[in-house]
Order: C-alpha cells, then structure tokens, then sequence
C-alpha cells in the first residue's frame, strides 16, 4: 500500500487570496497614495508665469517636511517588504496548486516527512524505526491544531527544530492543519503500515 498527502488546494487559494491585497497596499504605499496617506508635505514656491490671460501665477513644488522624509522611508521599507512577502505568498500557493508537494509518503520502504525546510529532500524513516502513529491536537502559540505523531524507536532520530511540526523525543509532531486529508484519517493507515503488533481486543 502506498499512502500521500499533499497540502490542501482550498487552503493553498486561500493564501493567494490574502497576498493579493498585500501587494495591492504595497503598491499603494510606494507609488500611487489613493488610499495610503502621502508623507507629510508643503507647497514651495520656486517661480512664477503667466496664465492665457497674462496674469502672474506661481509654480509651486512638494516639499517634503521633516517629519515627511521618515514617513517615506517607513512607507518605503514597509511596503517594499509587504511587497515581496505577498509576491512570495502568491508564487508559493500558485506553485503548490500546480505542483503540490507531498508532505508525507508511506510505501514499503517506510514513512518520508517533509522536516528539513524548503528545498530539502524528504526523510526516511523505515519501519522498523517507527514505533507507532497517532493523531491529537498540540498547542501552537496558544491555538489548538491537529497534528500527526510519530513515536520513533531512537529519539536521536528526532529532528532539533523540524520544519512544520515540533520534536518532543522519542514522539515527532508534524502540524496537519493545511493538509488535504485530516490528520485523524491517516493516521489509523500509517499505524497499521508499522506492522506493530496490538494487544487481543484493541481497538486502535
């Protein structure tokens, strides 16, 4: 049998969602200002003409004020950095709508996780390394979210600081909630792959 998981396509839209006003207000921010305040300025006079009529009118310029020139250089390093986080967001979800990753894959050989950041390969856990799989909620900066637990044979199989989930050795918590299927779908289907043998009458 051979089980893969991918990030939800509704929650990978969901993100393009959210960058598209993101870069919409970086733009505002840098150049256009229809919404976004502009820096604080006065009007100079640096010359004078003559209207169609031969009256004098002056030509006037923005100056920024002092207080004008720091909120241009706030409004430009944030809306720079607003602007390549939501291009970033958007080429990231469009990536992962087209070319989803898998952030789990069981086979015969074992179990590969996604636990090395971006751009790495997956690792593989064989096995006979994996002791059991569970799924439960975990408490991330004060929200519940549901997770996918893997309780390793050797807890110095334990990545320090994995990418999308949290090492608590000899248990490796990968966070579940932008998955396509529920975390308490696989796991029942992953502990049986492990081969572990259950006490008479268990229900796990």
């Amino acid at each position: 049998m051979n089980v893969k998981v991918s990030r939800s396509p509704i929650r990978m839209l969901g993100y393009a969602a959210l960058a598209v006003p993101a870069i919409l207000l970086s733009v505002d921010m840098l150049i256009a200002h229809r919404w976004y305040p502009e820096p604080d300025a006065t009007n100079q006079v640096v010359g004078s003409t003559l209207d169609v009529d031969g009256n004098g009118v002056d030509i006037t310029v923005r100056q920024l004020t002092a207080d004008g020139r720091s909120q241009q250089r706030r409004d430009r390093l944030l809306g720079a950095a607003l602007l390549a986080g939501g291009v970033a967001a958007m080429a990231w979800s469009l990536n992962e709508l087209v070319r989803p990753t898998v952030v789990v894959r069981a086979d015969d050989e074992g179990l590969s996780v996604r636990v090395d950041g971006p751009g790495r390969p997956p690792r593989l856990f064989p096995w006979e390394d994996v002791v059991e799989v569970r799924s439960g909620l975990r408490d991330d900066d004060g929200t519940e979210l549901p997770v996918l637990s893997l309780h390793l044979a050797d807890p110095d199989m334990v990545p320090g600081n994995p990418a999308g989930g949290e090492a608590d050795p000899p248990w490796l918590h990968l966070f579940a909630d932008d998955w396509e299927v529920p975390a308490h779908q696989v796991a029942p289907v992953l502990d049986q792959m492990t081969g572990r043998v259950r006490p008479e009458g268990s229900t796990e």
